[in-house]
């Protein structure tokens, strides 16, 4: 989940880990972004920073978004492959002090096997690529002799030492809306499909359960895990999600060997993430289970049914929250079936303003929607049929 400025984001802060590589065994050394046959004769000793191609992840080019739930649809990102090539550049044409900025940059990025998000959010605040799900990692990319005198013939310009590495992957969200009806109430007493059940021998997580048979937790609700092998001495939860900059650790109010139990807290983020459990035992290794998906629900505070004068023209509607919403999270209302974003959100607040189109008069289901999880609309799906929340509506008038 990126937006058009992920690309300069990924190569301004592949462009200040090279600085930060090449001062560190030149002083004075320092990274540019340029064309090769751009650059100039200087006093300076540079390292090249050059972005020769970008081309489509084909793995992921059909994945769907990351936010869209069960059932959904939407169009998928666009998933980018960066392709670079470091180049030195050394007055008066030293190439051993080229080289020596080469190695610079070389340990720099070999110390930097991933652009963590900590990373592009502090070079590059102006863009939310730091909250995509999908890691972006920096990979050794070799090129034959033909591939060099392909690209140095292209740039007309003298051949210089020269390393390729590929950035992968970058995700470029589409400004084409999804569609996302309503929840099914009732699919059948014959829907569900077989069970099967192992033991791995390690700390595993199979399942999540939370309050009614809910899909995802509020804060303050108990949610209890399952699993195998998940008994120890001292039992913490993880909890993880692209808007916290490191995980929360949650003491559980339970835990056996096969289900723990623990108390999801009021200051976790609405939205997607996941949960782990680290186990500690004297005398015994560290152990730490598989990552499972958990998501927590906003719960909408203003006052319910909602009421928007949207029927003559587009008017705006201001819901409150909790828990708060981060800076960078993604946030929308769905109207029945119709998703309607709202704009970016550049600090923690609790009160969100969106702009709804003209839309005919009546009463419709409402739901917020904050990094992909859902206000609850329904209000106990353990009950048949499930029931919708007759609160949770919006009216167009």
């Amino acid at each position: 989940m990126s937006d058009a400025r992920c690309i300069e984001a990924v190569t301004e802060t592949l462009r200040s880990i090279v600085d930060a590589g090449s001062s560190s065994v030149v002083p004075g050394g320092r990274a540019i972004t340029l064309p090769p046959h751009d650059v100039a004769p200087s006093q300076d000793p540079r390292v090249n920073v050059f972005l020769y191609q970008a081309e489509i992840d084909g793995a992921l080019r059909n994945t769907d978004p990351v936010n869209t739930a069960p059932g959904e649809s939407g169009q998928p990102a666009l998933p980018l492959v960066l392709h670079y090539l470091i180049t030195p550049y050394a007055p008066d044409a030293d190439d051993v002090l080229a080289h020596r900025l080469l190695g610079g940059a070389l340990q720099a990025l070999h110390s930097h096997p991933r652009l963590k998000p900590t990373d592009l959010a502090d070079v590059a605040p102006y863009s939310d690529v730091n909250h995509q799900v999908e890691s972006v990692r920096i990979a050794w990319q070799p090129l034959n002799d033909k591939d060099i005198y392909s690209l140095w013939s292209i740039f007309q310009a003298p051949y210089r030492i020269s390393t390729a590495f590929e950035v992968r992957v970058v995700l470029i969200d589409s400004l084409v809306g999804g569609a996302a009806p309503l929840p099914v109430l009732n699919r059948g007493a014959s829907g569900r499909g077989p069970v099967v059940g192992a033991s791995v021998g390690y700390p595993e997580l199979v399942g999540c359960t939370a309050p009614l048979g809910q899909p995802t937790a509020l804060p303050g609700e108990v949610v209890t895990l399952h699993g195998t092998t998940l008994g120890a001495s001292t039992v913490t939860v993880l909890f993880n999600h692209p808007a916290l900059a490191e995980r929360l650790r949650i003491t559980p109010d339970s835990a056996a060997g096969t289900d723990i139990t623990f108390t999801v807290p009021a200051d976790a983020p609405a939205g997607f993430g996941t949960v782990a459990v680290l186990l500690d035992t004297p005398g015994l290794p560290q152990q730490r289970s598989n990552d499972l998906p958990f998501g927590i629900s906003p719960r909408i505070t203003s006052a319910l049914p909602a009421t928007v004068a949207a029927s003559a023209g587009p008017a705006d509607l201001t819901l409150t929250c909790v828990p708060t919403v981060r800076a960078g999270q993604k946030c929308s209302v769905i109207i029945g079936g119709v998703p309607v974003g709202g704009p970016p959100v550049t600090a923690d607040t609790g009160s969100l303003t969106f702009t709804i189109p003209r839309h005919a008069a009546g009463s419709l289901p409402l739901r917020l929607r904050v990094d992909g999880a859902d206000s609850r609309l329904i209000i106990d799906r353990t009950s048949r049929p499930p029931v919708l929340d007759p609160a949770q509506t919006l009216t167009v008038t």
